[in-house]
C-alpha cells in the first residue's frame, strides 16, 4: 500500500488518497433479501453494552464492538496506516482545520442519502448534545480538540482547538451516526437492533447481503464467568469467547472444536522509576536493570505465553509501530559492566513497588535483579490507587505500571508518560531531547511523516531506557472450529467473522 505523501512548511497539504491508494467504496443500494436462512453467529462476553447510541458512552470495549456492526466510520485502521470507508479524501488546510471529502451516492439499507451535512450533524451532536441542554455528550472526550464541525459542499469540516496529529486515528475508531427526527443516532451500517434483553443479550440482524459464510445475526450473550464463556466455547454453544482463564490456550488447544486466537493489546506493562534521584537518574544503571531482566523467561514463566517482549511503550498494535526496534534484550555480562561504569560495581539495594496482582512478576524481576548484584526488595501494595497516592507524593523509588493506549496513536503513550508535561509521568523524566522529538513530530500531520518521525524516536527511547520495558498480554480468544476470524489488535470487532463454506453455519 503506497505511503500517504504530504508536502512541508506550512502550507503541509496532503490527501490521504495518494497515501492509501484505495478505490472508493461505491454507492450502496437498498440491499437485497438474504433469505430465510438464519446464521446466527454466538459471541460470549462478560458484560452488557452501555448504549447503542455513540453519544452516550466514551469508551468501552463490548459497546464499541456493537457499534461496530451497526456504524460505519470515515477511514479505518489497517495495518501500520488507514483505509477509506465514508470518506474518500481528507486534506489538512492548516494546522487546526482539516477536509474531510465524503464519496458520493452512500446510503443506509433504508436508502437514506450520508451526505457531508448529515455527517457534520451527528459530529455536532457528539459535542453538544441539544438533548441535554446543550451538555457535552459523554463521547466529547474521544474528540478532545474538536472545536466544531461544519459541512462545506461535499466535505465536512472539523475546527482544533489546537493542533492534533491524533485526529486521523480518532476518526478511525469513531462510528458515524445519522441523526433521527427525535435527535436519535440512526445506524449507517450493515445490522440493525433486533433484540435487547438488557444484562442478559443483544442481538443484531443484518441488513444488508450476506456473503458467502457471513452470518445473518450476531448475538452477544453476557457470560460474567470466565470459565463459563470458556466453556460455552469448548462445547459449541458460542463460536466466539473473550476474556478467557489463564489455561484457556491450554484447553483450547486440546480440543477439536475451538482453537485459541491470539492478538497484542495496546496496553504496555513495565516499570518506572523515579529518575529524579540516584541510582534512576543514570541512563547507564537504567539500561543495565533492562539488561539483567529476562523478558522472554519473564513471558513462559510467570505469564505462561500470553505476552510479547516490547522495545519501548509502544504495543505492537500501535499506529506507527516500527518492528525494526528491537528490545534491549537479556544481557547480564553487560550489565554488570554499566553498573561497574556508573558507579555500582556491587550493585545496589532498592525497593520495588507492586500491587498484588503483580506480585508473581515482581519476584521473578527481583530474582532476576539479584544476579548481577541488585537486591530489590519487593513491597506489595493493596491496589494500584494506594500505591499512586505515594508515588505521586515523591514516596517511592521504582514501582511496576502500565498503561493503556485506548487511541492506538503514538502520542496517546509517549506523551502522558515521558514528556516533561506529561500527566502521567510519575517518575518524573526530563529530558529536553525527547521533548523536543515529540514535539517535533506532533508538527507533522502527514501520517508517514509522523510514522517516521516516531520511528526515530523508539531508537532513541531504546538507547536511554527511561524505564524498563516490559511487555504487552495478548488477548486470547476461543473461536469455534469451522469459523475463521482475524481479530483486530486493540479491540473486539467481529466483524469479519464467517463460517468457512465447507463447514456451513
Amino acid at each position: 500500500m503506497k505511503g500517504l505523501v504530504g508536502a512541508t512548511g506550512r502550507a503541509l497539504l496532503f490527501l490521504v488518497a495518494c497515501w492509501l491508494a484505495v478505490p472508493v467504496l461505491p454507492a450502496r443500494a437498498a440491499p437485497a433479501d438474504p433469505g430465510p436462512e438464519r446464521r446466527e453467529l454466538v459471541v460470549v462476553v462478560p458484560e452488557d453494552v452501555v448504549s447503542t447510541d455513540p453519544a452516550r458512552v466514551a469508551r468501552h470495549g463490548v459497546t464499541e464492538a456493537v457499534q461496530r456492526l451497526l456504524y460505519r466510520r470515515l477511514l479505518e485502521k489497517d495495518g501500520a496506516g488507514y483505509r477509506f470507508d465514508l470518506a474518500r479524501s481528507i486534506e489538512m488546510v492548516d494546522a487546526t482545520t482539516w477536509r474531510v471529502a465524503i464519496a458520493p451516492g452512500q446510503v443506509t439499507a433504508e436508502g437514506r442519502a450520508i451526505t457531508a451535512a448529515e455527517i457534520a450533524r451527528h459530529f455536532q451532536r457528539l459535542l453538544s448534545d441539544p438533548a441535554m441542554g446543550g451538555q457535552p455528550t459523554a463521547a466529547r472526550e474521544r474528540l478532545p480538540y474538536v472545536a466544531g464541525v461544519a459541512a462545506q459542499g461535499d466535505s465536512v469540516v472539523f475546527r482544533l482547538s489546537r493542533p492534533w496529529a491524533g485526529l486521523l486515528a480518532a476518526l478511525a475508531r469513531e462510528p458515524v451516526a445519522l441523526v433521527g427526527p427525535s435527535g436519535q443516532a440512526v445506524p449507517t451500517g450493515p445490522f440493525r437492533l433486533e433484540r435487547w434483553d438488557r444484562g442478559n443479550r443483544i442481538i443484531l440482524r443484518r441488513v444488508e447481503p450476506a456473503g458467502p459464510g457471513e452470518p445473518t445475526h450476531i448475538r452477544f450473550e453476557v457470560v460474567p464467568a470466565a470459565e463459563e464463556r470458556l466453556r460455552r466455547v469448548l462445547s459449541g454453544q458460542a463460536h466466539i469467547a473473550v476474556s478467557l482463564p489463564a489455561d484457556a490456550p491450554a484447553r483450547l488447544a486440546a480440543s477439536s472444536r475451538a482453537r485459541a486466537v491470539a492478538v497484542p493489546q495496546s496496553r504496555v506493562h513495565f516499570v518506572e522509576f523515579d529518575v529524579t534521584r540516584p541510582p534512576f537518574d543514570d541512563a547507564r544503571v537504567r539500561r543495565a536493570l533492562n539488561m539483567a531482566v529476562d523478558l522472554d523467561s519473564l513471558v513462559r514463566s510467570v505469564l505462561q505465553g500470553r505476552a510479547v517482549p516490547v522495545a519501548t511503550l509502544l504495543s505492537p498494535v500501535t499506529l506507527g509501530y516500527d518492528e525494526g526496534v528491537p528490545a534491549i534484550g537479556y544481557d547480564p555480562v553487560q550489565a554488570r559492566r554499566l553498573l561497574a561504569e556508573s558507579g555500582y560495581p556491587e550493585g545496589f539495594e532498592f525497593e520495588l513497588d507492586a500491587t498484588a496482582a503483580k506480585r508473581r512478576e515482581a519476584e521473578a524481576i527481583r530474582e532476576m535483579l539479584a544476579r548481577v548484584g541488585i537486591n530489590a526488595v519487593v513491597r506489595i501494595w493493596p491496589d494500584w490507587a494506594t500505591l499512586r497516592r505515594q508515588i505521586v507524593l515523591g514516596n517511592r523509588q521504582a514501582w511496576l505500571g502500565e498503561w493503556g493506549n485506548s487511541s492506538m496513536d503514538p502520542a496517546g503513550a509517549l506523551w502522558p508518560k515521558l514528556h516533561s508535561e506529561g500527566e502521567a509521568n510519575y517518575g518524573g523524566y526530563r529530558d529536553p531531547v525527547l521533548d523536543a522529538m515529540l514535539e517535533e513530530a506532533e508538527t507533522r500531520l502527514g501520517p508517514e511523516e509522523r510514522f517516521a518521525a516516531y520511528g526515530v524516536l523508539q531508537r532513541y527511547l531504546r538507547q536511554e531506557a527511561p524505564m524498563l520495558f516490559g511487555y504487552t498480554v495478548y488477548d486470547v480468544y476461543g473461536v469455534a472450529a469451522g469459523v475463521q476470524w482475524d481479530p483486530a489488535g486493540g479491540f473486539l470487532d467481529v466483524s469479519s467473522a464467517r463460517w468457512l463454506e465447507e463447514s456451513g453455519g
